[in-house]
């Protein structure tokens, strides 16, 4: 899949969404950007969904959103990637964990940000 692959960038950056939904609930994730759509994904407790992708020049222009749902609630939306913003973009491999309360980025096994849902 490719976002505009810029030859300055030719690791690109990795996303991976873990389902850590309390209650051992199924999620169902559907992601894309403004050129990629990735599709609806269920994943059950424990389980992933990665994908890859070269950021576009400028900085600051690749975005990738994604829609969450669990037990038939309403939809919950976040931004998973925003180039340039230092809480979402600051990674090459960024492991993001769905709680019911929001997503959070996993920097390192000591280290978690939490983030709400987009309103």
């Amino acid at each position: 899949m490719g976002v505009g692959a810029p030859a300055w960038n030719t690791l690109g950056t990795h996303v991976n969404i873990v389902n850590s939904l309390e209650g051992n609930l199924d999620l169902t994730l559907h992601c894309k950007s403004k050129d990629d759509d990735l599709g609806a994904h269920l994943l059950h407790h424990g389980g992933n969904f990665g994908f890859s992708f070269n950021p576009k020049f400028p900085i600051g222009t690749t975005l990738f959103f994604c829609s969450f749902q669990w037990n038939g609630e309403k939809l919950h939306y976040f931004d998973i990637f925003i180039s340039g913003d230092y809480g979402r973009a600051d990674c090459d491999y960024c492991n993001w964990s769905i709680f019911k309360s929001g997503p959070c980025r996993n920097r390192d096994p000591m280290q978690r940000v939490c983030f709400p849902w987009n309103k």
